[in-house]
């Protein structure tokens, strides 16, 4: 009787353990140009954009950490490829400005694995480092400007 009850207690107590964080994605899918109309208005939040879009792809990352209980801390995760004219290159630099540090190890944000459309490492080579605040509204992370891809690469995050 004993044994049964040591086990049953221990059953009863390992179930009270946090849950597990949840993890769930948010994507902009569709066409190019549902893609680029989505993300214009995401991005039209923070701030006036100095051109039009040719291409974009995003994604929203949360990371639930509330173990189950209502409300609790969670981790925001925005990243996202968006490339542009490239004459407009100087309008996207001037509205980034001023570029920070070098990123050491640019690299997708979040807890899920990186989506197909995120550039691989050699894409940040020649990019320039900006604050993600001006494009994106969040403080923590980076925004790498591609000059020769007309690209701006973003991995951010809050929490």
């Amino acid at each position: 009787m004993k044994a049964l009850l040591s086990i049953l207690l221990s059953f009863t107590l390992s179930a009270c353990g946090p849950t597990p964080q949840k993890q769930t994605r948010a994507e902009i899918t569709g066409t190019q140009t549902e893609r680029v109309t989505r993300a214009t208005a995401i991005l039209a939040k923070y701030g006036t954009l100095p051109g039009p879009l040719l291409d974009a792809h995003m994604a929203e990352d949360l990371a639930d950490k509330s173990g189950g209980r209502v409300p609790g801390p969670s981790d925001v995760y925005l990243s996202g490829v968006i490339t542009f004219p490239p004459a407009d290159l100087p309008k996207w630099q001037k509205i980034l400005s001023p570029q920070t540090s070098h990123v050491d190890s640019p690299s997708y944000g979040g807890h899920l694995p990186a989506p197909a459309w995120w550039p691989a490492a050699a894409a940040f080579k020649d990019c320039e480092f900006y604050e993600p605040k001006k494009l994106t509204g969040r403080t923590f992370g980076f925004v790498a400007l591609s000059p020769s891809a007309a690209a701006i690469y973003f991995s951010t995050f809050s929490n």
